[in-house]
């Protein structure tokens, strides 16, 4: 075969999972706001309760998460920042520079402002050093029974993970998701990285 026809069976192979992973993204936006935002509350308080209860996390004394929106119904984060504000876990969450996703150092009730995508980020920034992290919770719109993760699209998670594994920084990654956005398979690129555990209203997840 041909050097040529090669590229050509790469670039489209990598077209359809592209399309395949936008059609996907179509359908979990659209489930996970078909959820009534009283089942979204509650159930992101028994997503808490499970997260707080990991070993991973007890014994955690640096964790990145995210700050939730609303507007996307995503897991809302509130009640596990409340639980691990009360356990005085070094908390950060993520900032985007240059086109990376960072961590900034986050305390409950920091004030916040409104970033380039519309993501909750603290007014003044304060970056961790990133190679102490223990746990990174992770948003995710769908996740499959091998531990692969579908995004929002835009690669951000996958470059900041790729990037401590290969400065040696391995923390455990857990996806938080509503049980609703399983599915058997997702289609996944070879820069895709996969999670740990994810935890959802029902329980946890494990893959390693």
């Amino acid at each position: 075969m041909s050097r040529s026809i090669v590229q050509y069976f790469f670039m489209d192979r990598n077209a359809n999972i592209a399309i395949e992973k936008k059609a996907f993204r179509a359908i979990m936006i659209a489930r996970r706001r078909s959820i009534t935002e009283t089942s979204r509350i509650a159930m992101s308080r028994s997503i808490a309760g499970h997260v707080i209860g990991l070993p991973e996390v007890l014994n955690a004394f640096s964790i990145h998460l995210y700050l939730s929106m609303p507007v996307l119904a995503e897991v809302s984060t509130a009640p596990i920042i409340d639980e691990l504000s009360v356990h005085d876990k070094k908390l950060s969450v993520p900032v985007i520079r240059n086109g990376e996703l960072i961590s900034a150092a986050y305390k409950k009730g920091d004030s916040l402002r409104k970033a380039q995508f519309g993501q909750p980020e603290p007014e003044v920034l304060s970056f961790v050093d990133e190679s102490h992290l223990d746990v990174v919770l992770l948003p995710l719109l769908a996740f499959d029974e091998k531990g692969c993760r579908l995004g929002y699209g835009k690669g951000f998670y996958d470059r900041f993970l790729k990037r401590l594994s290969e400065r040696g920084v391995n923390p455990c990654r857990i996806g938080l998701s509503f049980f609703q956005q399983r599915v058997d398979k997702l289609p996944s690129d070879p820069w895709d990285e996969p999670l740990d555990a994810v935890v959802h209203e029902q329980g946890i997840i494990r893959y390693t």
